[in-house]
């Protein structure tokens, strides 16, 4: 029987879920199922609108059993997400790491601020009651904790998505190599979508600048984008890899898995900036047994 294929789809994106997806039409007795299966028949329709409401459930259970920020939070907690609306800003929408930290806060009864680097002072000094949190995007690291005062705990999209879909302490150690960086060697610079790039783009533009600008050195570069990921990674030196937000938990860990796998160093854009721009000890502070690594 051919099964309607958003079904089906929906089904192989579901975990730890046993639904039994058989020919209900032709069944004579059906056995009884245990919680969270269903019998299902493309042909006739039967359970087909229960099968969607047994997937959204599971999923929404599988999600709050992994947080991206909220497990930091306590009910009623107020943080502060800074949002750069710049030249490589799209337009019309936030990216899907400030949307998916957004979601979570309010999912868990906590508040959120929205604001730029610009208006952050001025945030700050407005709330009655001192922010838990305060998450930044990656680029505006430097400013931002400038402008944070040190009891505020402050970190990035880039990092929670890195504990979220990665592993952060490998990230951490790779972070330690651009200290090593010499003039010849060779980095692969990775990202997982294929934006339009701006002049002032962070993987080919700033990237490069500020890892030179760190090593006093002149590294070769090679840049990858969307689905292309090299199979042979012995030639680099480190990989830089963005924070993934478009690929899913099992592609961004078999990336890292495949460069612990071939001894190469890997770290990630928030990760690198922040070592960078000597302020990743302040951006760890909610993860005091990756702080401790340092």
């Amino acid at each position: 029987m051919n099964y309607n294929d958003e079904i089906i789809k929906a089904v192989n994106s579901a975990k730890n879920v046993n639904q039994l997806l058989e020919q209900t039409d032709l069944i004579a007795e059906k056995s009884e199922l245990k919680e969270n299966e269903i019998y299902v028949s493309a042909q006739t329709k039967e359970n087909i609108n229960e099968l969607k409401e047994l997937i959204a459930k599971v999923s929404k259970l599988s999600k709050n059993q992994k947080p991206l920020v909220s497990d930091l939070l306590t009910e009623g907690d107020i943080v502060v997400l800074v949002i750069p609306i710049d030249e490589a800003a799209p337009k019309g929408r936030l990216i899907l790491p400030q949307q998916m930290v957004i979601r979570d806060i309010l999912d868990h009864h906590c508040m959120c601020i929205c604001t730029q680097v610009e208006q952050l002072t001025d945030t700050l000094n407005s709330l009655s009651k001192k922010p838990k949190l305060v998450i930044t995007d990656s680029q505006a690291f430097g400013k931002v904790s400038k402008l944070t005062p040190s009891d505020i705990t402050m970190t990035s999209f880039s990092i929670l998505m890195a504990r979220y879909k990665g592993d952060l302490k490998s990230l951490i150690n790779g972070a330690a190599q651009l200290s090593e960086i010499k003039t010849g060697d060779k980095i692969l610079i990775a990202e997982g979508c294929t934006h339009h790039r701006q002049c002032n783009d962070i993987g080919t533009v700033k990237m490069p600048a500020w890892i030179e600008n760190f090593t006093n050195a002149k590294p070769q570069y090679t840049f990858t984008s969307g689905g292309t990921f090299p199979e042979d990674l012995s030639q680099f030196k480190l990989i830089v890899h963005c924070g993934g937000c478009m690929l899913n938990e099992k592609e961004m860990k078999a990336r890292m898995q495949k460069a612990n796998a071939q001894n190469i160093p890997i770290v990630n854009y928030g990760v690198a900036i922040a070592h960078m721009h000597d302020i990743l000890k302040r951006s760890l502070a909610p993860f005091p047994d990756i702080l401790k690594l340092l």
